[in-house]
């Protein structure tokens, strides 16, 4: 998938949480905020991303070390992540922010034929059962219809607001 539809996805998700969690005007942005800028993170392996292209010496000594879609896009590296916000004592939102954003990314990598190495440090790769070229048709769908849902979810909690 593109960084476009990942970060859809992200902002998606993270508009979702900001509403089940029910917080504040600044808390509610920051849960977006994590969710939307997490959901990049694991393609910090690919230098040619939006985020690798930011951070390009970590980018490119990861790709060396790892490779692309593998330790990043692992169980491995989300438990990792969980464990560091954990000790030190993320809030429950936030920490929650940013291993959606994560996860999201990982499970629309695995609907594109090359899939990802969920189970790093095994040599599996994991897709799931209908794959979809990245940048194509369905890419584009995917990356449309979370930004209206977003909308959406937008205009009705602002909506309530005014009632």
């Amino acid at each position: 998938m593109t960084g476009k539809t990942h970060l859809a996805c992200g902002i998606f998700i993270g508009s979702s949480l900001s509403i089940y969690y029910g917080e504040d005007v600044f808390t509610s942005f920051t849960i977006i905020s994590l969710c939307g800028v997490s959901s990049l993170v694991p393609d910090i392996c690919h230098f040619k991303s939006n985020l690798g292209k930011k951070l390009f010496p970590i980018s490119f000594i990861i790709r060396l070390i790892f490779g692309h879609r593998t330790f990043t896009h692992s169980l491995l590296f989300l438990f990792l992540i969980y464990w560091g916000l954990n000790s030190i004592s993320a809030p429950e939102p936030y920490l929650v922010s940013i291993l959606l954003g994560m996860l999201s990314h990982i499970v629309l990598d695995m609907l594109t034929p090359r899939g990802v190495k969920l189970f790093y440090p095994l040599d599996v790769s994991v897709k799931l059962p209908i794959v979809f070229k990245t940048g194509g048709a369905v890419d584009l769908s995917l990356s449309s219809a979370f930004s209206i849902v977003t909308i959406i979810l937008w205009w009705k909690d602002i909506y309530r607001l005014f009632i």
